[in-house]
C-alpha cells in the first residue's frame, strides 16, 4: 500500500470510527427495537466467572462467532485484533517474537505474556503456536498477571478455552484451498458415552507448497510438507459434586524454516527487491505432546480444583548460516564468521500441578488460595556444518550423508566417522562447536491469594499476591566443559497486585490498579566471552481503566492509561566474538501508553469493533556487560528497546443479511496498522544504525453463506499485498525475514 492509499484509508478508518462514536451516544438506550439482544460477555481469565464490563482489567475476548468470522488459527491472527499487541514471525516456524504494551520477548528467553490453555499454564513459548482448533472462546488480558499465573506474565495472559465435549452426537467437518497449494482439513466428532462421561475428538491438516520464493533455488521455502494436530477430551462427571477434566494434545510439522534475507545497509531494511538468495532448504521438525487434567471438586465451604500438566517438546531446526549462495572473499567472511549450515536440535519436558480452594461466589466477599510446583528440563545441541561450495543445493539428508565430491562435510564427531567408514576423507575438516551446548533444569514453586471485596453497590476492590521462586541449574556437556560451566542460582519475587473499580452508574466503570510483575533471570551459552548469567526483570505498572456499555450493552467503549516502570529489561544480542545468542539486561526502561476499543452493533445487520494501542518505550538506564575484568555499556538513554511499534489499531466491519431457507449471508472488512518499529539493536551506542520500519496497513476480507448445516466462504489475507518485516538482526550486517504475501482461498464446512 502506497503512502497515498494509506492516507486515504486512514481517512476513511477515522471516519468511520468517528460514524460509529456518535451512533453510540446518540442512539436510546431502550428504545432500539432493531438491534437484538446482547448476551453479557462471562469470562474465567482471574479464574472466576465474571462479567466482562464489571472488572478492573483490560481484556479483549473473541467469542466462537468471532473466532469463526475471522478465521482465527494462531496467536499472531490473535493479535491483528488486539490493542498493544504484537506477535512476528521469527527465524523458526514454532518460535513467535511476542511484544504486548511495548515489554517484549527476548530471543532465547521467555515471552512477556502467560498463555494458558484450560486452565493449565503453558511452560515456554516452544508450546504456543501449534494452532488453535475446536475453541469456544480467547481472552486476551493486558497488564500484569503475575499475582494470577505468576512468573512471565509480565504483560499480560492469553486464555484459552477450548469446546467441550457436546451432549448430543457432532460431527463438524471443514476444508479449505488457498493459493499456494494450501490444503487443509480439519474435523471433530463429539458426544456421550454414557449418561455421565462425554468426548470430542478433533483433527488438522496441511500440506502447503509456499508463496515465497528463494530466487537462487528457484523454490519456495515457507513450504509445509506435513502437518498434524490431533486433539481429545473427555469430561466425567462423577457426581454432581465432582468432575474429571482431560486434555490430550499432539502436533507434528515439517515446515519450511530460517528463509532469511541479507540486508547490506540500515537503509535498505524496506527493500523487498531483496529476496532469499541462500542455497540450504531450511526445514523446521518439530513434534510436541501435551496433557492436562483436572478435577473439581465442590464442597459446602467453596470449590477445590486440582490440575497436573506435562508437556513434551522435540525439536530440529536446520538452515543456512551465512544466508547467501557464494564463497564470500575475506572482508565479507569476517561479517559473516563461517560459510555454513546450521543443526539445532531442542529437547524439553515440563511438568505442572497446581491445588487450589475457592470460596463460594455469592456475599460481598469471594478468595481463593493455591500452591503451585513445575519442574521443566531443556537440551539446546548446535552443530556448525562446514558448506564448502555454497553455489550448490543442500538439505537436511544431503548435509547428515555428505558427498563423494565433498561439497559438504558435518562438523560433529558422529557424522565425521560415518564418512569415514563410507571412504570419505575427513583429514582437512575442521571441528567446531558439536554437541549439547547448553543443559538446563529449574524447579519452582509458588503460592498464591486473591480476593475480592463489594463495600458498596458502587464501590469494590481485589487483592492479590504471588510468590514465585525458582532454581535453575544449566551446564554445558561438551567434554572440557561440563564442570567449570556448572551453575546453579534460585530468583524469586513477591508479586501483589491491587485494585480499585467505582461503578459510576450501571453501565460505566472506573478502576484503578497497580500490579507487579516478574521475569526470573537464567543462564546464557558457557563460552569466556559471554556473560553467564542475566538478571531477573521486575516491572511496576499503573493503570487508570474505564468501561462504558450503551445501547443495552450493544455499544461498549473501553479504554485504559498504563505507566510501566521495568528493571533489568531483558534483551538479545548476537555476540560475534562467541558466535551466539546472549540475554542481557537494560538496567532502566519506562513504558507509557493508552488503549482504547469500541464496538457497536448498530441493527441486526451490521456491526463495527475497533482498537487502537499507543506506546512511548524508552531506555532511562542503560545496560552493562561484565564479561572476565572487563565492563562494556551497551544502549543509549532516550532510545527505545527493540521491536516496540510506536501504535498499533484494528477496524472491523461485519454485514449480515437473513437469505430465505435458514441462509445467511456473511461479509468481514478487516485492516490493521503495525506503527513504525525501531528494528534496534541495543548494543549500538547510537542506537540509529539499524533503522525504522514505516507503518504498514493490511486487510483481509471475507464473503460467504452459511446456516446450522453448511456454509462455503471466500477469503483473503493480506489482500493489498502489503510487504514489511516481520523480524531484522543485525548480523552480516543485517538479516530479515518477510511476512506472507497476499493469499486468496476458499472453505467449506459442514456438519453433521
Amino acid at each position: 500500500m502506497n503512502s497515498f492509499q494509506q492516507i486515504l484509508f486512514s481517512v476513511v478508518t477515522f471516519l468511520l470510527f468517528s460514524f460509529s462514536c456518535v451512533q453510540v451516544w446518540a442512539q436510546p438506550d431502550s428504545n432500539d427495537e432493531a438491534a437484538e439482544d446482547i448476551e453479557e460477555v462471562i469470562i474465567t481469565a482471574r479464574k472466576w466467572s465474571e462479567n466482562l464490563q464489571e472488572i478492573p482489567d483490560s481484556v479483549t475476548v473473541f467469542n466462537e462467532d468471532d473466532i469463526r468470522n475471522a478465521r482465527i488459527q494462531t496467536i499472531k491472527d490473535i493479535s491483528l485484533l488486539t490493542p498493544n499487541l504484537t506477535v512476528s514471525n521469527n527465524f523458526r516456524s514454532g518460535l513467535n517474537f511476542i511484544t504486548v504494551r511495548g515489554l517484549i520477548t527476548p530471543q532465547v528467553g521467555s515471552p512477556p505474556i502467560a498463555f494458558v490453555v484450560d486452565g493449565v499454564t503453558v511452560p515456554s513459548i516452544e508450546f504456543i503456536n501449534q494452532g488453535l482448533h475446536q475453541i469456544e472462546r480467547i481472552e486476551v488480558l493486558r497488564g500484569p498477571q503475575s499475582a494470577v499465573y505468576g512468573k512471565n506474565a509480565i504483560g499480560g495472559a492469553i486464555n484459552i478455552v477450548t469446546k467441550r465435549p457436546s451432549d448430543d452426537f457432532e460431527v463438524p467437518l471443514q476444508v479449505s484451498f488457498a493459493q499456494g497449494g494450501d490444503v487443509r482439513f480439519a474435523g471433530a466428532i463429539s458426544g456421550p458415552i454414557s449418561e455421565r462421561i462425554k468426548f470430542r475428538i478433533s483433527a488438522n491438516y496441511q500440506t502447503f507448497d509456499g508463496l515465497i520464493d528463494n530466487t537462487f533455488l528457484r523454490e519456495t521455502v515457507d513450504f509445509v510438507d506435513q502437518s498434524i494436530a490431533l486433539q481429545g477430551s473427555l469430561h466425567a462427571a462423577f457426581s454432581e459434586k465432582t468432575t474429571l477434566d482431560f486434555h490430550l494434545r499432539y502436533a507434528d510439522w515439517e515446515k519450511g524454516n530460517n528463509y532469511q534475507e541479507r540486508i547490506p545497509s540500515p537503509a535498505r531494511i524496506e527493500d523487498f527487491s531483496i529476496y532469499t538468495i541462500g542455497n540450504v532448504v531450511g526445514l523446521d521438525r518439530s513434534t510436541f505432546i501435551n496433557t492436562s487434567l483436572k478435577v473439581d471438586h465442590s464442597t459446602a465451604l467453596g470449590d477445590m480444583t486440582f490440575i497436573l500438566g506435562y508437556n513434551d517438546a522435540d525439536v530440529l531446526q536446520f538452515s543456512d548460516t551465512d544466508f547467501n549462495n557464494v564463497i564470500p572473499d575475506p572482508a565479507f567472511a569476517v561479517n559473516f564468521n563461517s560459510v555454513g549450515v546450521q543443526d539445532n536440535p531442542i529437547t524439553e519436558e515440563a511438568t505442572i500441578l497446581e491445588f487450589r480452594f475457592a470460596s463460594r461466589a455469592d456475599g460481598d466477599f469471594r478468595w481463593l488460595a493455591g500452591v503451585s510446583y513445575e519442574t521443566r528440563d531443556n537440551t539446546v545441541t548446535y552443530n556448525d556444518i562446514l558448506d564448502i561450495n555454497p553455489t550448490e543445493r543442500v538439505t537436511l539428508e544431503t548435509s547428515l550423508l555428505g558427498r563423494p565430491n565433498g561439497s559438504v562435510v558435518a562438523l560433529n564427531i558422529a557424522t565425521a566417522a560415518h564418512l569415514t567408514a563410507n571412504g570419505i576423507s575427513t583429514s582437512a575438516m575442521v571441528f567446531n562447536g558439536e554437541g549439547e551446548r547448553t543443559i538446563q533444569d529449574s524447579n519452582s514453586y509458588a503460592f498464591f491469594a486473591q480476593g475480592d471485596y463489594q463495600f458498596t453497590d458502587k464501590l469494590g476492590m481485589t487483592l492479590a499476591m504471588r510468590y514465585d521462586s525458582e532454581e535453575r541449574h544449566a551446564f554445558d556437556a561438551r567434554p572440557g566443559n561440563s564442570t567449570r560451566s556448572d551453575v546453579v542460582r534460585t530468583f524469586s519475587q513477591f508479586q501483589p497486585k491491587a485494585s480499585l473499580n467505582y461503578q459510576i452508574t450501571d453501565n460505566a466503570l472506573l478502576s484503578l490498579t497497580y500490579s507487579n510483575g516478574f521475569r526470573p533471570g537464567g543462564y546464557n551459552e558457557y563460552n569466556p566471552v559471554v556473560v553467564r548469567s542475566y538478571e531477573s526483570e521486575v516491572s511496576d505498572t499503573y493503570e487508570l481503566g474505564f468501561k462504558l456499555s450503551f445501547r443495552d450493552g450493544k455499544a461498549i467503549v473501553n479504554g485504559a492509561l498504563f505507566q510501566i516502570e521495568q528493571e533489568n529489561a531483558q534483551f538479545t544480542r548476537f555476540n560475534s566474538a562467541s558466535f551466539t545468542l546472549e540475554n542481557l539486561n537494560a538496567q532502566g526502561v519506562d513504558i507509557n501508553g493508552l488503549e482504547l476499543e469500541v464496538t457497536n452493533k448498530f441493527n441486526e445487520n451490521f456491526e463495527l469493533a475497533f482498537g487502537y494501542g499507543l506506546v512511548n518505550n524508552e531506555i532511562t538506564r542503560a545496560a552493562v556487560a561484565r564479561v572476565g575484568d572487563g565492563t562494556v555499556t551497551l544502549g543509549r538513554v532516550g532510545a527505545s528497546m527493540p521491536y516496540v511499534a510506536d501504535f498499533n489499531w484494528n477496524l472491523t466491519l461485519l454485514y449480515r443479511y437473513a437469505l430465505s431457507g435458514g441462509n445467511n449471508l456473511n461479509a468481514r472488512l478487516s485492516a490493521n496498522t503495525l506503527g513504525p518499529r525501531q528494528f534496534t539493536f541495543i548494543e549500538d551506542a547510537d542506537n540509529l544504525s539499524s533503522g525504522k520500519s514505516s507503518a504498514h496497513t493490511f486487510v483481509n476480507a471475507s464473503i460467504g453463506i452459511q446456516n446450522d448445516t453448511w456454509g462455503v466462504l471466500l477469503y483473503g489475507s493480506n489482500i493489498t499485498d502489503e510487504l514489511h518485516a516481520e523480524v531484522i538482526y543485525r548480523w552480516a550486517p543485517f538479516i530479515r525475514i518477510r511476512n506472507q504475501p497476499r493469499q486468496v482461498g476458499l472453505q467449506f464446512n459442514y456438519k453433521f
